[in-house]
């Protein structure tokens, strides 16, 4: 049977426009046009099948880059198009939680009225957790109001009192302590509360955890021998300079409004050698910081920058004349398992707690 023309432009016509439509974004796209808060693209994908729970490359779902940038019309958005409020991600986050990090603490109480749970599962890390390391004190008090675990264990097998200790976060660990938090709970290194206190040289936090007679005799203690070598904790990280995050930002933004991006991307880089070369000439003492960006010349679409907190292990023989009663610890621990002289180390450490029980 033939068609006439006018049929056949018709019919051309719709395969065209349904092949349009068809075309979803990968994850990069996606993550980039959800951080931007583009309700618009949001919208159209998932009215042309973007699955509800699609994850950006590095960000999670759609629903949770909307809760950790405070976003609730595009929470609202993937809800209503069937988005999991407890969707957990590859990587073993929710939405509550990264709210509850990035302290969005609207985005959390959207979350709780809607039923979100409070308590992933087990060995996973929660939103007490977060807000807890992030020092976010009106949202763990929320939290814990609201009936979460108190005492939920991380994959480590921390608990959130664990966190805000590593943390120095006083006055959640004094909330938590009072809520109930276990004082004695162990991670998966057999450490509890106070052990953490000490290992971060939070003396006055230890007397938060445990009593007088206890902190002492843990002060004074010979340090134990040396534990198996266990992969790092993961650090802490904090954003970048501002000029770098903002150059970073009106890249996003030209890429997903389909703008010519050369000039934007020179800048960027240039604005990361110039901080990388800064950074190169700190001087780096007992607790080093290290620079990661990920931009990488030639490679466009993967620029990501992050300055990372971490402490490093000091060898004995570079120990900073200044370092920390936790440095020093650390040293004293590596130069007993290696069979080097202590004394000195030991002096040091005494010292240093000394410093420490004086200071206001």
């Amino acid at each position: 049977m033939n068609l006439p023309l006018r049929a056949l432009f018709v019919f051309g016509a719709v395969i065209l426009v349904a092949s349009a439509h068809a075309e979803l974004p990968d994850a990069s796209r996606f993550g980039r046009a959800m951080e931007l808060g583009d309700i618009r693209s949001a919208s159209r994908w998932l009215e042309e099948g973007l699955p509800p729970d699609f994850e950006a490359d590095v960000s999670g779902s759609g629903l949770m880059i909307a809760a950790a940038e405070g976003n609730i019309r595009l929470m609202e958005l993937f809800v209503e198009h069937g988005a999991d409020i407890d969707y957990v991600s590859r990587i073993g986050e929710q939405a509550i939680a990264l709210a509850a990090w990035k302290g969005r603490q609207q985005a959390v109480e959207w979350l709780i009225e809607r039923g979100a749970s409070l308590d992933p599962p087990d060995k996973t890390w929660s939103a007490l957790h977060y807000a807890a390391f992030a020092g976010r004190t009106r949202i763990v008090d929320l939290l814990v109001r609201k009936g979460a675990k108190i005492d939920a264990r991380a994959p480590n097998l921390a608990t959130p009192l664990m966190m805000a200790v590593r943390e120095g976060h006083e006055d959640i660990v004094r909330a938590l302590v009072e809520a109930g938090a276990s004082t004695t709970a162990v991670s998966d290194r057999g450490e509890n509360a106070l052990a953490w206190a000490l290992r971060y040289n939070r003396l006055k936090i230890a007397g938060l955890v445990a009593p007088p007679e206890q902190v002492a005799e843990a002060v004074n203690a010979e340090p134990a021998p040396a534990a198996p070598v266990r992969p790092p904790a993961p650090v802490a990280s904090i954003p970048a300079p501002p000029a770098v995050t903002e150059l970073l930002k009106k890249l996003r933004l030209a890429e997903a409004q389909g703008k010519p991006t050369d000039a934007l991307r020179r800048q960027f880089m240039a604005a990361v050698d110039a901080h990388r070369k800064a950074s190169a000439r700190q001087a780096v003492k007992a607790a080093p910081t290290a620079l990661v960006i990920s931009a990488k010349r030639g490679k466009a679409g993967g620029e990501r920058a992050e300055l990372v907190a971490g402490a490093a292990t000091p060898a004995v023989q570079t120990l900073a004349d200044d370092a920390g009663a936790a440095d020093i610890l650390r040293a004293l621990t590596a130069a007993q398992a290696a069979g080097q002289p202590t004394e000195e180390l030991r002096r040091r450490f005494r010292a240093a707690v000394d410093r420490i029980r004086v200071q206001p």
